[in-house]
């Protein structure tokens, strides 16, 4: 999964923690929210030059955009419902997040337009380093697309 850091917020007090807030999440890899399984994440600069990567790390929660408390991308190992700390390079709003192993499993157990999220897009990665676009995102219309009217409702 190839996503954007949309938000960075931190909190205060006992139990506090830096949360970076991602434009996708338990709509495109539910494993986390399920089992609490553990991907790896990978923070990029979004300059996309990698002379911006840095040195510079920090402790964080990983989030997704559904505003749910299953939309967790870094639960404790095992524990879905346990906020896990990681050690990623410092991030910045627009930043890149890789979630690495999230690939055809996750994309089949995707919660298909919850919330009208669309469906992401997929990248194959041939066996000589090309990747390939295997699906589209999703447009508004293609969401919509099997919605009825119900007479005098609107």
């Amino acid at each position: 999964l190839v996503c954007t850091v949309q938000d960075k917020v931190f909190t205060t007090g006992d139990g506090s923690h830096t949360f970076l807030k991602l434009d996708a999440g338990m709509t495109d890899v539910l494993r986390p929210s399920l089992y609490g399984a553990v991907h790896p994440i990978t923070i990029l600069p979004g300059s996309g030059q990698s002379s911006d990567v840095g040195a510079e790390s920090e402790s964080v929660v990983v989030v997704g955009h559904c505003c749910e408390s299953g939309d967790l991308m870094t639960p404790q190992p095992g524990e879905p419902e346990s906020l896990g700390e990681r050690n990623l390079r410092k991030a910045a709003i627009g930043d890149i997040c890789v979630m690495d192993g999230s690939g055809a499993y996750c994309s089949g157990m995707s919660t298909k337009n919850y919330n009208s999220f669309p469906e992401a897009p997929e990248v194959l990665v041939d066996a000589d380093g090309k990747p390939h676009v295997i699906r589209s995102r999703q447009s508004l219309e293609q969401i919509y697309q099997n919605e009825e009217k119900v007479d005098g409702l609107w």
